[in-house]
């Protein structure tokens, strides 16, 4: 879960399998605008090979099964557009030469897209309620949390986005808490 829209990144490491040569590279991964589809910018370090002349990036939804296939040429970093939101893409790599020859596929990496976070808006409360907006991408399911310790943290409310959620029990209580979470 992802608490704001501004630009988000996160990074692991990917290991690449180019021409003999093991590297491990760093992965950064950025999902910088809200919306339906993000991306994935993946970095790794160059063969040592000096008949390489490009590189082609695989994914797919499945482990091991690359249905997509991005020729990037002699660079060492590639971004690839146009995922889902709560998706799960798996990676690899091959370097090629001036023959078309390619490499064995490099180590395999994963990337789970994030999704937007909800925006609570408009809070108000009346007589022995409170209540607020959830807006967050349409269709998506929010599981309203509340906590009276910011400890402990109970669902309240599912509900799909864009909702009004009231707490009519908030009088109950001296202070109360609440939070938005993606269910999935």
């Amino acid at each position: 879960m992802f608490d704001s829209f501004s630009a988000l990144s996160r990074t692991s490491l990917v290991a690449f399998w180019v021409s003999g040569l093991f590297a491990i590279a760093p992965l950064t991964i950025r999902a910088s605008q809200p919306g339906p589809t993000q991306s994935v910018t993946l970095k790794w370090y160059p063969s040592t090979a000096t008949n390489i002349v490009g590189y082609e990036i695989y994914y797919g939804g499945a482990s091991g099964d690359y249905t997509n296939e991005v020729a990037v040429g002699n660079v060492t970093n590639a971004s690839v557009s146009g995922l889902l939101e709560g998706a799960t893409y798996y990676f690899a790599a091959k370097a090629y030469n001036a023959s078309g020859v390619a490499s064995p596929f490099s180590n395999q990496t994963s990337y789970t897209v994030p999704t937007a976070a909800a925006m609570l808006l408009e809070p108000a409360s009346s007589i022995g309620a409170f209540s607020f907006n959830v807006n967050g991408p349409s269709g998506y399911t929010y599981v309203i949390q509340a906590s009276t310790n910011m400890v402990n943290w109970v669902p309240v409310m599912t509900n799909t986005a864009p909702f009004e959620f009231v707490d009519s029990n908030a009088d109950l209580f001296n202070q109360r808490f609440y939070r938005s979470v993606y269910s999935q």
